[in-house]
């Protein structure tokens, strides 16, 4: 059984137990997901299947987007709804003009600082294992890039806001820094992801679903869309699946597309995926390669 199932993750389920779920439901030896979401989170959950796993690598998450709710005026440690309330402060006025021009502020800050509550590591050990036995560790800063956030409705206390940002992006420490330049502080009480790279939450499937007997399994080859494409010969695809890396002579230069030095593409051999391969020049640097020189370096190979 080879694809993707897109999991609308239920609260209180960590990503890892999902998986494990459906290993156990579809009784398969592989599967993994490509994006991990914290337990109180809802939403888009991409798990591959048995060798649709080799893709997880290549698949495109440069953007995700969420709907999230923020409480103003109480702060947790964990910047949402698992943590202890570290402060609480009553609220004044705010207009939608203050939210809008804190928006603006945080929108244009290109890096954060990653919570101490969570799942990266520090000499070996996860952060949250830390925080919980009462250490905390330097981080350093990322780069992030918060792409669209908008307001969607204000009730005070809760913000309710839509945001489109990087991979890496913690909505959490966005909450809480909208919530700090707002003056109050805050705490996430609802995140909900709507879209992970070409995932979106239309594609959805839930855990019980599948228990039913319903599956809605996207191709490998859709996953990979957002990749360039290059058509092979039987005769090379061959040669690409006993590992030989690809020559110049090997393709057919009147049907490529142009990419760049050091881009992925996806080859096929008519509707089949063969490979997934890193490009050594460009397409515009072709003209002066010889025939017999290695143009394409093999990342992964599908048989």
């Amino acid at each position: 059984m080879n694809g993707i199932l897109v999991i609308d993750k239920p609260k209180g389920k960590t990503s890892h137990s999902i998986v494990h779920d459906i290993k156990k439901i579809l009784k398969l030896k592989r599967a993994g997901h490509t994006g991990t979401l914290d337990p109180f989170a809802t939403g888009v959950l991409p798990v591959c299947l048995d060798s649709a796993t080799k893709v997880i690598p290549f698949l495109d998450e440069t953007h995700k987007e969420y709907e999230a709710t923020l409480k103003l005026g109480v702060a947790t440690d964990t910047m949402d709804e698992t943590g202890e309330i570290t402060n609480v402060k009553e609220l004044g006025e705010i207009s939608l003009n203050d939210i809008e021009i804190v928006f603006a502020s945080v929108k244009n800050e290109p890096t954060q600082v990653p919570p101490m509550y969570s799942a990266l590591k520090h000499k070996g050990k996860r952060l949250y294992e830390l925080a919980r036995n009462g250490f905390e560790v330097q981080r350093s800063p990322r780069m992030v890039k918060i792409a669209e956030l908008k307001i969607l409705d204000f009730r005070p206390p809760l913000l309710k806001f839509f945001v489109k940002c990087s991979r890496g992006t913690y909505v959490r420490v966005l909450a809480a820094d909208i919530g700090g330049k707002l003056g109050y502080g805050g705490h996430l009480v609802d995140l909900r992801r709507l879209k992970s790279g070409n995932f979106k939450i239309e594609d959805t499937i839930t855990i019980k679903e599948i228990m039913r007997g319903k599956l809605n399994l996207i191709p490998i080859d859709r996953a990979l869309s957002h990749l360039k494409q290059i058509c092979v010969t039987k005769n090379t695809s061959t040669r690409i699946r006993n590992g030989e890396q690809i020559r110049k002579s090997y393709l057919d230069l009147s049907n490529i597309p142009e990419f760049e030095a050091g881009e992925r593409l996806a080859f096929y051999d008519d509707t089949n995926l063969v490979s997934v391969s890193q490009a050594r020049f460009s397409s515009h640097e072709f003209n002066k390669i010889e025939d017999k020189q290695i143009v394409f370096s093999l990342l992964r190979v599908f048989n």
